[in-house]
């Protein structure tokens, strides 16, 4: 049982204090996930150094599934290489089976915009702005 409290302690406290809501303006990549069933969206920013995410940063419209599971995300791949980052949503992904459609779809569209985002920052360093 106190697993299940500490994790909607954890749950709560990234509800009421996202982290790394916001914009990066000199980005290295963005991406965008877009829910096509009731058009929420999650724009998700990355700073890359030298294969590093040194900052990564996400606006949403949508739920508050949405805003916390882009906050936890986010949380878990900054400070990893893009290699570890994805292997780490990868495994967030599958983490999700399990989880209510809503909280599913919400963490999909979170993933979905990280992927693009990926694709982005290899497009700009291949000299091909989107």
């Amino acid at each position: 049982m106190a697993d299940i409290e500490a994790l909607k302690d954890e749950y709560i406290d990234h509800m009421m204090n996202p982290r790394n809501y916001g914009k990066i303006e000199n980005y290295s990549g963005k991406g965008i996930g877009k829910n096509p069933n009731n058009n929420e969206l999650v724009e998700m920013y990355l700073k890359v150094t030298e294969k590093i995410l040194v900052d990564i940063k996400f606006q949403a419209i949508g739920c508050m599934s949405t805003i916390i599971t882009g906050s936890i995300f986010t949380e878990m791949v900054t400070g990893e290489t893009i290699e570890e980052a994805e292997s780490v949503m990868e495994d967030f992904i599958k983490g999700l089976d399990n989880a209510p459609p809503e909280t599913k779809a919400c963490g999909e569209m979170v993933a979905k915009s990280f992927m693009a985002a990926l694709v982005n920052v290899s497009n700009r360093e291949n000299g091909r702005d989107e």
